[in-house]
């Protein structure tokens, strides 16, 4: 590191300490609030298993000049609006503390203070579909101080084979070829210009890690070797594969920059080795690079990976095996995947208030199907309904604890929406048990008695179900409650 690259880095530091420094006084004097527009990003930090560690969720907003302002959103504003998961990647207006702000692009001093965050008009929250080519690039980056290299370059091309356990044949599996990762590549190890503790003060453990400063860096340090444009089809996204610890956590989400002059929210994951030694890692941060949060099971706690049904939850757990990539990803649950689009609607049986219906639902792993591959069971509130799915043990979900039909209650005022429904009493701490695993001849009754999910029959690898989404007036019939 140049001494040139020291003193800019020092003064980028010092302007973003004073930024925040005179927001905060001018709050306290003048109690202004400064409207602040632009790309709300979101990036999901998962811990090493076994850490102890609890999932991070990280906000930033990118402004029309290209700064990157780090938000700091109270707990209390963001459960109210479900984890801000559907504004992911859309314009905002943020109400940040201060006559003035300049947003700061490198710096782990500290973030603004959000008190008030407003969808922009014009813009429709929710999930953005995932279909056609989705090529990323891997950079590999060393610090300046560390000259390790954990894996070679063929390692990291070799993730992205098109055979069982390469990642496009993982997303094709998993997207029913909605999605491939075709003419995916890795650029070889390029040197950041900073040690390690410029991005990070506690490599081993802290979570305030400089990932706009990483992801500068690292993409400026490959940029001689690659074309983030891809001559006219742009990478989808960037995977950044670091030779040392980041601190607590894999992150992944979204960064919007500007890359070989093209403009675009770029699905971004930054990895320490203990990421890429293990496949279900990757793709869990690949998944939220395509907008997906976490899954859950049905214990109520903290903790994010507690369901085997689903790589958006426990990412390595219950996955097969496979050399040299270690735990590989399994299927994602079915909510995940009709949000992204890859349930069509002939695919869904969709039950509405008031409606009754049976049909046989397919695995997840199945290529192809005549049947269905979910169920969706509204109930009287929009923000919440019930998914049915059926999931075997094959493929990439060979590992699974069993074969069964599960069922995930969704409600979208939750940071994880879809949580595997357990009818233990209490439900487990990790959603293997028979409690979350339906079958023939067993049911599901809602809290509230109005949905009625029934295991009938299994017919070849799937479950003929039947599904009932009661309207309170025929939970009583003269007075009396009804059976369903």
């Amino acid at each position: 590191m140049n001494n040139l690259t020291s003193k800019r880095r020092l003064q980028r530091i010092l302007l973003a300490c004073l930024g925040l420094l005179s927001m905060q006084i001018a709050a306290t004097e003048t109690g202004e609030l400064n409207p602040v527009e632009g790309r709300l990003d979101l990036v999901w930090g998962d811990p090493q298993p076994g850490t102890g560690v609890p999932a991070q969720i990280a906000y930033s907003l990118t402004d029309d000049s290209g700064s990157v302002i780090d938000l700091n959103i109270s707990s209390a504003l963001s459960k109210a609006h479900g984890g801000f998961v559907a504004w992911n990647g859309l314009r905002v207006r943020a109400y940040l503390p201060g006559a003035e702000w300049s947003g700061h692009s490198r710096s782990t001093t500290g973030s603004a203070r959000v008190h008030a965050l407003t969808l922009l008009e014009g813009q429709r929250a929710g999930s953005a579909k995932v279909f056609g080519s989705q090529p990323w690039v891997s950079i590999l980056c060393k610090f300046a101080d560390i000259n390790d290299e954990p894996e070679d370059l063929a390692y990291f091309q070799g993730m992205y084979e098109n055979a069982f356990g390469g990642l496009d044949d993982y997303w094709r599996a998993q997207s029913y070829n909605a999605i491939d990762i075709q003419g995916s590549t890795a650029v070889d190890w390029v040197v950041l210009p900073e040690n390690r503790s410029a991005y990070i003060d506690d490599p081993n453990s802290g979570s305030n890690l400089d990932r706009t400063g990483l992801f500068e860096d690292c993409t400026a340090a490959a940029d001689p070797f690659i074309d983030f444009a891809n001559g006219g089809e742009p990478f989808s996204g960037i995977n950044q594969m670091f030779n040392a610890r980041i601190g607590c956590c894999a992150w992944g989400g979204s960064r919007f920059a500007t890359l070989d002059g093209v403009t675009k929210s770029w699905r971004v994951t930054w990895e320490p080795p203990w990421a890429y030694a293990n496949m279900g890692v990757i793709a869990h941060e690949m998944g939220h690079g395509f907008g997906l949060p976490h899954a859950n099971n049905f214990d109520g706690d903290s903790d994010p990976y507690d369901s085997p049904w689903d790589v958006m939850s426990a990412a390595t757990r219950n996955g097969v095996n496979f050399s040299p990539y270690g735990r590989l990803g399994k299927h994602h649950t079915a909510y995940h995947k009709n949000r992204l689009g890859w349930i069509v609607p002939d695919e869904l049986l969709a039950v509405e208030p008031g409606q009754k219906a049976t049909g046989i639902i397919d695995p997840m792993t199945a290529p192809t199907t005549g049947n269905y591959r979910m169920a969706r069971i509204s109930t009287l509130q929009s923000n919440e309904w019930y998914t049915v799915e059926t999931r075997n043990t094959e493929s990439y979900d060979d590992n699974l604890p069993g074969t069964a039909v599960i069922i995930s209650q969704v409600q979208l005022g939750r940071s994880e929406p879809a949580w595997a429904v357990d009818v233990s009493n209490p439900p487990g701490n990790f959603g293997s048990n028979e409690g979350t695993m339906f079958r023939v001849g067993e049911s599901f009754t809602s809290p509230d008695g109005r949905v009625v999910i029934s295991v009938n029959a299994q017919v070849g690898d799937g479950f003929e179900v039947t599904v009932n989404s009661i309207l309170p007036e025929e939970l009583f019939v003269d007075g009396f409650e009804s059976s369903p």
